[in-house]
């Protein structure tokens, strides 16, 4: 009987401590992201940009809506990059952003690029 219950807290104690390094490796990720947003704009010279993509922001870039990386959380988007062919990153300006009820606005800034991360 006593046999069985060490065997077990060795077992329950071995279970715990297997899992204790993927704890710690997934805080080191950063929740906000940047994180791929490029489903989430339409540029407004797309199809359907005031029609059925209405709920997507609108971007303003002569790059449409490729490359486009955010951070956000809980439907907050902010620091928005857009990365070109070339591996170029631009930071984009919000236009509008943070406005309940209203469509997020995003333009490409060429005065502020940087390399690729």
């Amino acid at each position: 009987m006593i046999k069985r219950a060490l065997a077990t807290a060795a077992l329950a104690a071995s279970a715990t401590l297997a899992f204790v390094p993927t704890a710690a490796a997934q805080d080191e990720v950063d929740p906000s992201g940047p994180f791929d947003a490029t489903a989430s704009f339409v540029a407004p010279w797309d199809p359907g940009a005031f029609g059925e993509h209405s709920e997507k922001g609108l971007i303003i870039s002569p790059y449409g809506n490729t490359g486009l990386q955010c951070h956000g959380f809980r439907d907050r988007i902010w620091d928005c990059t857009q990365t070109t062919s070339d591996g170029t990153v631009h930071a984009l300006i919000p236009i509008v952003n943070d406005v309940r009820g209203m469509r997020e606005v995003w333009a490409y800034n060429p005065f502020a690029s940087g390399s690729a991360e």
